[in-house]
């Protein structure tokens, strides 16, 4: 099935997309709360799949999330559609190290009237809701939180940096090679079966909401709404199938969220 860009901002829950930035911010904080980033295939063992038809169909029709590959090549399509100039970049995630390991985060760099925005909406928790101006050089307040884009010339980098309480967090770092359809395909494949990658062993998921967020992680969960948390743990299959499907508002076949729930409550944590 073709991309629709009307039914596929109705799964955002969008009428319609302004032009210009406004529509960039409003387009990636829409799908970061709408469609979820989380790993349930590559936790069962499958390798998702980057083909157009069948993101469409997992993402869009059976109302279902993926990783960073999946939410951001679906992405791309609607960036495509609307008229936005962007490019897909690799990226080596940091999470806190001083420099990155394989190319395993896809992100895209949206160059809007001279302007270059890093676009983003599968990275999960920590990243920034809104996209991050790369040209302006500055830090940037997005809900709440500082963020800048730092260049680390003995990488060849553009790193996005979030700021906490001990000081700058590196996220991820990218450069400009641009890479091909074979390219995302290894990339992904990488990300879902390398056992030096989380997502085989450990099962996350995390979305976004209009005052704060909803995440899970190997059993525990966590509900963030105007700055209170909450936080617990879900220990029975029912517990975290039911989490799965009416807070991450996964429509994963039964099947599968049982076997994620039967696989995790017989080994544990990774």
């Amino acid at each position: 099935m073709p991309f629709k860009l009307d039914t596929y901002l109705q799964r955002l829950g969008l009428s319609d997309v302004p032009s210009g930035i406004d529509g960039l911010h409003q387009l990636q904080f829409a799908q970061i709360c709408a469609l979820p980033f989380e790993n349930v295939y590559p936790y069962l063992g499958r390798v998702p799949s980057l083909d157009e038809e069948d993101l469409w169909q997992k993402l869009v029709v059976d109302l279902c999330g993926g990783f960073c590959f999946e939410l951001n090549v679906l992405l791309g399509l609607a960036l495509k559609q609307l008229g936005y100039a962007g490019k897909p970049v690799l990226a080596r995630v940091r999470m806190g190290a001083p420099e990155g390991g394989a190319r395993t985060h896809l992100a895209h760099v949206v160059t809007h009237q001279g302007t270059e925005w890093l676009v983003d909406a599968g990275f999960g928790s920590q990243a920034p809701f809104h996209p991050v101006n790369i040209s302006s050089g500055r830090e940037q307040e997005i809900r709440g939180h500082l963020f800048r884009i730092r260049r680390d010339d003995i990488a060849g980098e553009q790193v996005l940096e979030r700021k906490t309480e001990t000081g700058w967090l590196p996220l991820f770092g990218f450069d400009r090679v641009a890479p091909r359809a074979i390219d995302l395909e290894a990339s992904t494949f990488l990300a879902a079966r390398w056992p030096r990658e989380p997502f085989s062993s450990s099962i996350k998921a995390y979305r976004g909401t209009e005052t704060g967020w909803i995440s899970f992680q190997d059993g525990r969960a966590s509900i963030v709404e105007n700055g209170s948390k909450r936080s617990w743990e879900l220990n029975s299959a029912s517990e975290l199938t039911d989490f799965l499907r009416l807070e991450m508002d996964l429509g994963y076949p039964a099947e599968d969220l049982a076997a994620v729930a039967d696989r995790l409550l017989s080994t544990g944590p990774a």
